[in-house]
């Protein structure tokens, strides 16, 4: 046993930075053939099927010494524990124990039933040990580490009352849920966004039925953050952009024209509703109408209002006016006959939804704003990308937003205007991407971008290093949360850019001002520790590729590389910022390179600016900016001309593999 005044065991998540760790451990424990290589480590930390442990000793100085470690594989029902070891020198001291119970919670918090691990079939010792931790010996295994080196897998089983939910039913009033279905469980948005359960779950199918799906609402994160945890999501949240779209109406009103003047016909009037529960209709007739509309608007249940046109020339003909989502406490106050009929068939279904996008030729626009202040692109950036894509064998247009109605002239739309959820922006590359052009950026991109709080979410799930955060509701107390929020705290905006929205409060009293403040706005608010640098580094990734390097360091007497509030300077407004130093690829730390490409892949493989931070010998991802700023001698300072270039052969490539993917379809 360890004396009292012995450290303490904890056992952590490994990170990207303990590889050295990790490595240390193998060669400690095992003997070399049976070590696990540098890479497959690698390949473990940065799995998404893996999950890796790291067991340390934390003294009362604070001082923490890695003792040992351990490796998961997530299986649809079960874990694995691939690999566990105690350095020498901590045998006998309760780390082997403390490992175990990490990979026990592990399994029991992404409600799988078993917890597998094979042993030495010679090791009598080792297996009457894991006998003790309730595993039990399910078969043997010949030859299972060599010629004559046998191995057993043993097991332990998990039993619980409750099967694990793979259905979370998303709504403020969970009571009104009276079916007792089997893995279907009704909670709210607040349980989901918070429980631990809920973040962990890896199979989760989420139904979002909330009152309310506006922006920076609590149903409105509960979409957000479902993707962030890839659970399958309805509807998401470009589903619920797509609602008020009156682009995406025109669309399905052509696409089912015949479906709804036939399901409508016989109706009086100029106007009717459709309720959609479930893919029900309150009349049977119109299920077909009903399963139509809510597979292609992304939602369970919606109330559809149609118009009829009418005039002398043609014959009267049914449109969708509006789309609006229908709460569970109007559908079980009005609908209950419906909901009873539909629920039961619905829950036993698996929905998919495919879109098709067609295709068309070699032609670019480049959306700008020519009054924009501060773009992404500077005039003379512009020009020198018109020619690379020209060279390419592009047609290139500078569009504006006046010309959205014609962006279906176009393959491809480079956006080069400061993007924004609830703005022309995100409406023209959601259009663009039905329409079928190739978008940078796209739409997810600039949802997942624009909102801090899912970057938190979706970056932490990838176990990238972040400054530790804490997320603020509105009427709930943040100091029965977080009882010792270190100060100075960053403040930030979920939905903000040109770090606008970003604050920084020194006390209790100055961040109980700013939350008033933004939660007249919004119901949710993220706050970050303070780190603080000389300047920030920017990585510009493009397909999963690194573009440029850039640092760039603060604004004179600011802590921020752009500090909003000067009135110092000249006309010009440079001096808003700080200086800024481009950096040759080859010449940047290595970990700070491969930190930027795997947080851009947590968004997608699109055109990304990665900030990051230098700290303590450790690289933090502040956040992943769509749309970067690319100017002239700044951004392109050593790539020059040829960045551009690469931008336009991106576009093309991406152009080509549509095609070929549109020819390959066409030909079966």
């Amino acid at each position: 046993m360890m004396p009292p005044n012995a450290p303490r065991i904890h056992v952590r998540a490994a990170l990207t930075q303990d590889i050295e760790h990790l490595g240390f451990v193998e060669a400690a424990c095992f003997e070399a053939k049976r070590q696990s290589s540098r890479k497959s480590l690698t390949r473990s930390l940065q799995s998404p099927h893996q999950r890796v442990g790291l067991a340390v000793l934390v003294s009362d100085q604070g001082q923490d010494t890695v003792a040992g470690a351990a490796i998961l594989f997530v299986y649809p029902k079960s874990l694995r524990l691939y690999s566990i070891a105690t350095l020498p020198a901590f045998q006998g001291c309760g780390v082997g124990k403390a490992l175990l119970e990490w990979a026990t919670d592990e399994a029991q918090s992404m409600g799988r039933n078993k917890l597998s691990l094979e042993a030495d079939a010679n090791n009598q010792a080792l297996i009457a040990w894991y006998k003790k931790q309730a595993f039990a010996v399910e078969t043997t295994l010949p030859n299972y580490y060599g010629p004559g080196e046998d191995g057993v897998r043993m097991v332990r089983h998990f039993h619980t009352n409750q099967t694990s939910p793979r259905v979370a039913l998303i709504t403020e009033t969970p009571s009104l849920w009276s079916y007792q279905l089997p893995n279907v469980i009704a909670i709210t948005p607040i349980d989901y966004l918070n429980d631990p359960q809920w973040q962990k779950s890896e199979t989760l199918r989420v139904i979002n039925i909330c009152n309310d799906h506006s922006d920076q609402s609590l149903g409105y994160y509960a979409s957000l953050l479902a993707a962030a945890r890839n659970h399958r999501i309805m509807p998401d949240v470009i589903a619920i952009k797509d609602w008020v779209s009156h682009s995406t109406r025109k669309r399905l009103s052509e696409r089912y024209t015949d479906a709804i003047n036939e399901a409508l016909e016989a109706i009086d009037g100029d106007e009717f509703e459709l309720p959609v529960i479930f893919e029900r209709a309150t009349n049977p007739k119109n299920d077909d109408l009903a399963k139509k509309l809510s597979r292609s608007l992304g939602s369970p249940l919606l109330k559809v209002r149609f118009r009829k046109d009418t005039s002398d020339s043609a014959p009267a003909t049914w449109h969708i006016q509006s789309v609006r989502a229908l709460s569970l406490r109007e559908t079980v106050k009005k609908y209950q006959t419906t909901l009873d009929r539909a629920v039961p068939t619905f829950f036993a279904k698996r929905r998919f939804q495919n879109i098709e996008l067609p295709s068309y030729r070699y032609d670019l626009a480049i959306l700008v704003n020519p009054e924009e202040e501060n773009p992404p692109s500077c005039h003379e950036a512009l020009q020198r990308l018109q020619k690379a894509a020209e060279r390419k064998g592009f047609y290139v247009e500078q569009i504006t937003a006046k010309d959205r109605k014609r962006i279906n002239e176009f393959d491809a739309l480079l956006i080069r205007e400061t993007t924004a959820v609830n703005h022309h922006t995100y409406r023209i590359a959601r259009e663009a991407v039905t329409e079928g052009l190739v978008v940078i950026d796209d739409p997810w991109s600039i949802l997942r971008c624009a909102n801090k709080i899912f970057l938190y979410e979706r970056l932490t799930r990838a176990r990238i290093l972040q400054p530790k955060a804490w997320l603020f509701y509105v009427n709930k107390d943040w100091r029965l949360s977080y009882p010792n929020l270190p100060f100075p705290l960053v403040i930030k905006r979920p939905e903000g850019c040109f770090s606008k929205g970003v604050f920084r409060v020194e006390n209790a009293k100055e961040l109980d001002q700013l939350l008033a403040t933004l939660f007249k706005e919004m119901d949710v608010v993220i706050g970050q520790e303070f780190l603080p640098s000389d300047f920030d580094w920017r990585i510009g990734i493009l397909n999963n590729k690194p573009l440029f390097a850039c640092q760039y360091f603060m604004a004179t007497g600011h802590w921020q590389v752009c500090n909003w509030a000067s009135e110092d300077g000249g006309e010009d407004g440079f001096h808003l910022f700080g200086d800024s130093k481009c950096i040759p690829i080859p010449e940047v730390p290595k970990a700070v390179i491969q930190t930027a490409k795997r947080a851009a892949a947590c968004i997608g493989d699109g055109l990304y600016g990665v900030d990051l931070k230098e700290s303590n010998g450790r690289v933090y991802v502040i956040e992943v900016n769509d749309n970067p700023n690319i100017e002239v001698g700044i951004e392109d300072i050593i790539e020059g001309y040829s960045l551009y270039e690469r931008v336009a052969e991106d576009l093309a490539r991406r152009i080509e593999e549509k095609r070929e993917t549109a020819a390959s379809v066409k030909a079966r």
